[in-house]
């Protein structure tokens, strides 16, 4: 029980500890309520309960003067260090509200960063008062942190049949399916490669998002057998298959935006074209603030 008692805190406020401190400054109680817009007797109240939790008497009264007496003299430097220190905090977390409401939560798929990084750097020297806070996932899992709430905004696909009265896409471009095959295969002469010509080749696809599903319904749907054999985490180890002749890389048409291989070539792939919208998604119907909406409108027209 004791220790419970000694852990809990005093029921001396703030407030109150500012009452002492600006009538310790004035002598005078007319002038220290007046300072903070109290009523005499209400400030009176405040300091005499001040004095029976603080156990001892602050100020000597008299019928013409106040003073403190030697227990407030040592109390006062205490408390003005006690408001000093108040007055700091209060303003840290007033800062990190500040900050935390005007932070924007970004999650993207990985191919979309070449295009959304420069468009946010563009962002945060129009508006430096915004911070972002950026997470590359999955494109199913990137739609559960935007439905969730954990993503304010959501840079991803739209897939096929994918209806949520939850959600909100809004399309900002398109991006198409796309094979990187070493400069000297037999498929490397034409700038586009039928699907068909894919039948026999060893594939490698990323493990996750979008491609292998698109790869698995275009296949179906045009009745060809596609293989494959490579499921990589990451593009280089696609591109290394491809550069050492293993696999036929397939992937999207973003990823091949800063490909500079000598070895290396992307073709569009083609009979049929297919192609993914990537879209700005965010719930239906939450309003996220106007740092969110200014995000939103940024996105939309920069990318």
């Amino acid at each position: 029980m004791s220790s419970n008692r000694s852990s809990l805190l005093p029921a001396l406020t703030l407030r109150q500890v500012q009452h002492f401190v600006v009538l310790a400054h004035t002598r005078s109680f007319t002038q220290a309520a007046q300072a903070l817009s109290l009523t005499q007797p209400a400030l009176t109240a405040s300091i005499r309960q001040i004095e029976f939790l603080l156990g001892g008497r602050l100020f000597a009264r008299s019928a013409h003067r106040i003073t403190l007496t030697s227990a407030g003299e040592a109390v006062l430097p205490l408390a003005e260090r006690l408001l000093n220190q108040a007055r700091g905090t209060f303003g840290d977390m007033a800062q990190l509200i500040a900050e935390r409401i005007q932070t924007v939560r970004i999650s993207f798929i990985p191919s979309v960063a070449g295009r959304l990084l420069p468009a946010l750097n563009a962002l945060r020297d129009a508006q430096p008062s915004l911070r972002f806070t950026l997470t590359d996932l999955p494109n199913s899992a990137l739609v559960e942190a935007v439905r969730d709430g954990v993503a304010d905004l959501g840079i991803g696909v739209r897939e096929p049949g994918q209806d949520d009265d939850a959600l909100h896409y809004e399309r900002l471009f398109e991006d198409e399916i796309v094979v990187v095959v070493r400069r000297d295969d037999p498929l490397a002469g034409p700038k586009s490669v039928p699907w068909a010509k894919l039948v026999g080749r060893d594939l490698a696809v990323f493990v996750r998002g979008s491609v292998s599903e698109s790869l698995q319904r275009t296949g179906g749907a045009e009745q060809l057998r596609l293989t494959v054999t490579y499921r990589m985490e990451y593009t280089e180890p696609l591109y290394a298959l491809a550069r050492n002749g293993l696999a036929i890389a397939v992937l999207p048409s973003l990823y091949t935006m800063h490909l500079h291989d000598p070895e290396l070539v992307a073709l569009r792939l083609e009979k049929p074209r297919v192609k993914r919208a990537i879209s700005l998604i965010s719930l239906a119907t939450d309003d996220r603030g106007p740092h969110v909406r200014a995000c939103r409108e940024w996105i939309v027209q920069r990318i």
